[in-house]
């Protein structure tokens, strides 16, 4: 098994599996349409958030060249949807808890756009075993 990390998408058999099943799908043509017009809120957030949960290079089920524009204008999108006075913020009555919300969405994005995601995925999992805690091979 060609693997490179700890993370589930972190093999090839996975990132064969994604491949799969995202085959077919113009994903790229998807996240361009939602940021097509900057105040179609939902739409900004739902696309940012499968940037979020898909920008990895070995599951995003686009092109990778695209990616790294696609996370950009998300970020700036969301940036402009928190901008004290923005509607988007007049919209929701300035509610505190979507604003934060919305600003680690984009907190999200900025990491996949700075490729942190693989390592602190790697990190994460090491920091989930306690110390003390070993891993019991048996089991």
């Amino acid at each position: 098994m060609g693997a490179w990390g700890s993370a589930p998408w972190h093999n090839d058999a996975a990132a064969d599996w994604f491949g799969d099943v995202f085959a077919g799908i113009d994903i790229d043509a998807h996240i361009a349409d939602a940021f097509q017009y900057d105040d179609d809120y939902d739409r900004v957030r739902a696309a940012c958030y499968l940037l979020a949960v898909l920008g990895h290079s070995a599951v995003w089920p686009g092109e990778l060249e695209r990616l790294d524009d696609h996370l950009e204008r998300g970020i700036e999108l969301l940036n402009d949807m928190v901008e004290p006075g923005s509607d988007f913020r007049e919209l929701w009555e300035d509610d505190s808890e979507v604003v934060l919300a919305v600003r680690s969405e984009i907190a999200e994005l900025e990491a996949r756009l700075d490729g942190e995601e693989d390592d602190d995925d790697e990190d994460e999992d090491d920091e989930d075993l306690d110390d003390d805690e070993e891993i019991d091979d048996d089991e």
